[in-house]
């Protein structure tokens, strides 16, 4: 009997260890396991991707030309790079390593079921697709995650809010923005952006001749040969386009131009317009970039909304009542200031300063 339980206690000791052991390697390998790609796919190879909301019907798709990325239906639209970039790179390339559930069973519950998911993604590879569904989110910019061609389901680092079948989410605003603008033209006027030479030296000491009671005739002469072989300075101004002329007694408003090209360098659209509306009136002013290619603009107004379109998209934008008054009421007068008028309103500037420096001091 003795003998028995004896044998019997060395058994289970050995089954305990070797239990053990196997719990211990178990756990060792969890630890070690190294992260592997959820999705296996050749990232250069995507032709299109579509994306899919479980909540709704209408998918967006993304298809690939050389090597940008658009719209399907708009097909020349630049998009916003950290939300392709998010389908292009993150996603494909979001390691995981121990999954949180290996049965079917366990997809309704995550959200990542074949007809039961928060979203879709579908990659296009030729002929070939590779699928991955995301679910809910355990945690903050984590969600749960399942490739198509298995039951596996992983926790990624990914925030959903990225992906949207909303197309104006995509669609980068500052589309129709122009910098480094060298000519504006509407009907009426047109100006433009030159070099011109001005001798900084020669009109200093121009400037001596005006102040002195000697022979200015002399003085000048020797300014003139002084200045032969002084440096000459380039500066950008703007004028009056020919063959038209600046208004007799009138200069160009500056500030203006500066305003102006300050709106078109910031110029941003909310969203595409997909109505075709009968516009009754349109608005159109041109300009051309430091390279000379010119951008003719249209502005429109139907109700209380507001439209740009330009000549290089075959697409009207919606933009901000703002930005619109500010592009399209554009009237030549604006343009031309008088110098007296110039003079009085700094005048008028400096004695308001004057005036609000001393009620502060008082």
């Amino acid at each position: 009997m003795n003998k028995a339980v004896t044998i019997l206690s060395v058994a289970l000791g050995a089954q305990v260890i070797l239990a053990g052991a196997l719990f211990y390697n178990g756990q060792n390998s969890f630890e070690t396991q190294a992260p592997v790609s959820l999705l296996s796919l050749e990232q250069q190879a995507i032709s299109e991707i579509t994306l899919q909301e479980g909540d709704n019907d209408k998918p967006l798709t993304l298809v690939k030309n050389g090597e940008n990325w658009h719209l399907a239906d708009y097909s020349n639209l630049p998009l916003l790079d950290y939300k392709v970039s998010a389908l292009t790179d993150t996603l494909i390339n979001s390691k995981v390593n121990w999954p949180v559930s290996r049965t079917q069973a366990s997809h309704e519950r995550f959200k990542v079921a074949d007809d039961n998911f928060e979203k879709r993604i579908t990659y296009k590879l030729g002929d070939d697709e590779v699928e991955v569904l995301l679910g809910e989110s355990p945690s903050f910019k984590k969600l749960y995650a399942r490739n198509g061609e298995n039951n596996d389901v992983f926790t990624i680092e990914f925030s959903g809010y990225q992906l949207s079948v909303d197309k104006n989410d995509w669609l980068n605003k500052s589309l129709l923005s122009v910098k480094d603008i060298s000519e504006i033209s509407q009907a009426g006027f047109a100006f433009e952006k030159v070099q011109a030479q001005q001798d900084a030296e020669l009109d200093e000491n121009t400037e001596s001749v005006k102040n002195t009671s000697a022979d200015k005739s002399a003085v000048l002469a020797d300014i003139i040969n002084a200045n032969a072989s002084s440096k000459t300075d380039v500066e950008t101004i703007w004028q009056v386009k020919a063959p038209a002329k600046l208004p007799e007694g009138q200069r160009l408003n500056t500030e203006r131009i500066d305003e102006l090209l300050e709106q078109f360098s910031s110029l941003t659209v909310t969203k595409i317009a997909e109505q075709k509306i009968a516009f009754a009136e349109i608005e159109k002013l041109s300009v051309k970039d430091a390279d000379g290619k010119q951008f003719d603009f249209e502005f429109a107004q139907h109700e209380d909304s507001y439209y740009v379109k330009r000549s290089d998209f075959a697409y009207w934008f919606s933009l901000g009542k703002a930005q619109f008054e500010n592009l399209a009421n554009i009237n030549a007068n604006d343009f031309f200031i008088t110098p007296d008028d110039d003079e009085n309103s700094q005048q008028l500037s400096n004695e308001t300063n004057q005036q609000t420096d001393t009620e502060t001091s008082d």
